[in-house]
């Protein structure tokens, strides 16, 4: 237990620790070289309490892409409410997503959740989860660049989805290490797409 004890440690702050080893773990690793027990030296803390917490290697990682969510949203409400507009907005979401949030643009935890959503109930509820909080959170600022005539009248609900899958494809190739994608390129090339999918006149 280089990391110190948890046992003296309130509940709260031994599940926060877990959770934020769990990450660090993982995005180092990926989910297949992670072993309960690399997260517990990395916590300092022992396998049965990781197990006692979140009943499995998955659980953890499922939880800990939560909380880093709700970071991420904390995050994102406060920085968007200083925008001065909803094609501010948007243009500040793109930057986030493409690599300065602390989920959201984490796209190797990310890939880690697809894959495993693909033949894990829980997991794919998870991803379900998480997609559906980014695809409403586009879809207030479409909604509110569409009152306020920044962007033309769209489907909301369909432009979300499309820019959702947009940012999907870009972080793929970025979380890969594919020559030429940086997190710059993938918010710029993401913000011509909201630009064409809005028609915005910039």
């Amino acid at each position: 237990m280089a990391k110190g004890s948890l046992s003296a440690k309130a509940p709260e702050e031994r599940r926060d620790r877990i959770l934020r080893a769990t990450v660090d773990v993982v995005r180092d690793r990926g989910f297949s070289g992670t072993r309960v027990a690399d997260i517990a030296e990395a916590a300092g803390t022992s396998q049965g309490l990781i197990l006692y917490h979140f009943k499995s290697l998955a659980g953890a990682l499922n939880a800990a892409l939560t909380l880093l969510e709700d970071e991420f949203y904390d995050d994102l409400d406060r920085d968007l409410r200083e925008q001065t507009g909803p094609v501010e907005r948007l243009r500040h979401m793109a930057d986030l997503a493409a690599g300065m949030g602390p989920a959201v643009g984490d796209w190797r935890l990310w890939l880690e959740l697809w894959v495993r959503a693909l033949h894990d109930d829980d997991a794919r509820a998870t991803r379900e989860s998480l997609d559906r909080r980014w695809r409403s959170a586009l879809r207030e600022v479409i909604s509110e660049g569409q009152a306020t005539g920044d962007f033309d009248p769209v489907d909301p609900e369909a432009s979300a989805i499309r820019l959702a899958s947009l940012m999907d494809g870009l972080a793929i190739q970025l979380a890969l290490g594919d020559r030429g994608m940086t997190a710059q390129r993938l918010a710029d090339l993401w913000w011509q797409g909201a630009v064409t999918e809005l028609r915005m006149a910039m």
